[in-house]
């Protein structure tokens, strides 16, 4: 259950770009561009003071012409630490100017865009000391951004305190999900529903959620609501770990398991082995324990067909696919004995199964001994191979030293 608790959490990848987005995009200030009276570099910059990015304008020939002397030397600048920048030379840039506002700008929307939270964060502190004296941006939206980057770094408490009083705002739907995030990691599962719910379908923020609501719910062990989302989120994405999630919160063992099953199948056309194994875990946990308690009440000896036992010995052999396909058939095999035999008939199809899988374990062997021999075949063939050319190597290199030697130079005919 503790592994199963750890796997839950992880499920907010997807959610969270549209919270990434809102550090470039704050939905509850509207966009503007700031004037371009307020800085003298201002006029060579386009300033989106609600999205905190600025754009390079490189002036006309006929504005340049124009330009005072103080223009002149400004824009020479500008023009030097414009073109780094354009090579994404951030270093250099901030070298020709350290405090010049719009490269720290330019700078954190590249580690914006590539996924350098940690350096991102760093310039927007910088941003916010040197905003105080250039006064280009808003220092509210800053504030708010600040908070959001505190939260895609993991420190949840600070981004707590930050974006908090931004509630009192006109609130956006990404705000509601950091903050029911926040909480979430806060392990405040009750404050994490109440931001969660707020956010309506037709949000790009839906999904996340779903998956908050449904983390909440399991982790505060009311697991019909935690179904009823796990069911919300198959709506949307119908993956193997929300059948799984479904499952695990089912009620009914025989849904539990029927979900498992999907979640078995879809993990197969996928080719996703991790989501394989956790599916295949949950089906050998409800199937195997049917055999054991029907083993336990015959009067008769038999062997028990021990599925666990058979994954043990062929896990190192077989195919992971190929192993589940053989795990299904093997059960199907097992619950058709229980079903329709009692007693001696049914000591006589367990033993009919385990002589099956006795055949199919000595044919996996057989065939992977066969894989193997090829294997090392086609090794000592290569290893020859290797060899035969040294050897040739070496030949031409000990005959061309021999005619070389044999030149009238070296015998003092010249």
């Amino acid at each position: 259950m503790k592994k199963l608790v750890a796997f839950l959490c992880l499920v907010l990848v997807v959610a969270n770009s549209a919270v990434y987005a809102d550090v470039y995009n704050s939905n509850y200030i509207q966009s503007g561009v700031v004037s371009l009276e307020l800085m003298p570099y201002a006029k060579f910059y386009s300033i989106d003071s609600a999205n905190v990015t600025v754009r390079y304008i490189e002036p006309s020939k006929d504005k340049q012409k124009q330009f005072s002397s103080e223009d002149k030397k400004l824009f020479k600048q500008i023009k030097k630490i414009e073109k780094y920048v354009a090579k994404k030379d951030f270093r250099k840039a901030l070298e020709v100017e350290p405090n010049f506002l719009p490269t720290h700008v330019e700078y954190l929307n590249y580690c914006l865009k590539a996924g350098d939270y940690a350096e991102a964060l760093s310039e927007m502190l910088v941003i916010q000391r040197l905003n105080k004296s250039d006064k280009v941006f808003d220092s509210e939206k800053l504030e708010f951004k600040l908070g959001m980057l505190y939260y895609l770094n993991k420190n949840y408490q600070v981004a707590l305190n930050m974006l908090k009083p931004f509630l009192n705002k006109p609130n956006p739907e990404n705000l509601w999900f950091a903050l029911s995030d926040i909480y979430y990691n806060l392990s405040d599962y009750k404050s994490s529903i109440l931001y969660a719910a707020k956010i309506q379908p037709n949000s790009e923020n839906y999904p996340g959620a779903l998956e908050l609501l449904y983390n909440s719910y399991y982790k505060l062990q009311n697991f019909k609501l935690a179904n009823k989302y796990a069911a919300e989120l198959i709506k949307i994405y119908p993956s193997a770990i929300n059948y799984m999630r479904l499952g695990t919160t089912s009620a009914d063992s025989k849904t539990k398991l029927l979900n498992y099953y999907k979640a078995r199948n879809i993990s197969v056309a996928e080719k996703n082995l991790n989501t394989l194994a956790q599916a295949d875990a949950r089906i050998i946990a409800m199937e195997q324990p049917k055999i054991d308690r029907s083993v336990s009440g015959l009067s008769l000896f038999v062997e028990k067909p021990d599925w666990n036992k058979i994954a043990k010995e062929n896990s190192t052999i077989s195919d992971p696919v190929a192993l589940s396909n053989r795990m299904v058939k093997f059960f199907q095999d097992t619950n058709a004995c229980i079903a329709k035999f009692g007693d001696r008939e049914l000591v006589k199809c367990f033993e009919a199964v385990n002589k099956e899988q006795v055949k199919l374990t000595n044919e996996a062997k057989a065939e992977y001994q066969r894989a193997y021999e090829a294997k090392q075949k086609e090794l000592e063939y290569q290893r020859q191979i290797m060899l035969i050319e040294q050897q040739r190597y070496y030949n031409r290199w000990y005959y061309n030293d021999f005619f070389y030697l044999r030149h009238p130079y070296f015998f003092g005919f010249w």
